[in-house]
């Protein structure tokens, strides 16, 4: 196994991690958790909706692309649409830290899910040239 295929794996596998904090994170905010101050206004309800909804897609996303480039990395020829997946969840990442941070939040969380969903699609674009080779 070449380092590319093992470095995709790795980003895979350390994906799924972020992933399942991702589902956690989104389950806790659309369940409405942050309005636990006593702040129960339409734009926090509103507010922790979004955010919750925008989380559980980032880990949607980023589990189809963990699990896709799991196995692109044992068979490169079976990486399918990985990039654009890798690149959606990144975009995801992306609007998630933009609309968390209209709400007074620092989404670290939305920047690590950009960063590994970018790390995917730039270790399936070297898999997939070595597999061109």
């Amino acid at each position: 196994m070449s380092p590319n295929r093992k470095y995709l794996k790795i980003v895979s596998l350390l994906q799924v991690v972020v992933a399942l904090a991702a589902l956690v994170f989104g389950i806790i905010a659309f369940t409405g958790m942050n309005s636990a101050e006593g702040d129960t206004g339409v734009l926090v309800v509103l507010s922790a909706s979004v955010d919750g909804v925008l989380y559980l897609l980032c880990a949607a996303l980023s589990f189809i692309t963990a699990f896709m480039g799991i196995q692109g990395a044992n068979r490169p020829s079976a990486l399918g649409s990985h990039r654009v997946l890798s690149v959606l969840t990144a975009l995801a990442g992306i609007v998630t830290c933009i609309i968390g941070g209209l709400n007074q939040e620092i989404p670290i969380l939305g920047a690590i899910v950009v960063l590994f969903g970018l790390a995917a699609a730039v270790f399936d674009t070297l898999v997939r040239k070595e597999l061109d080779r």
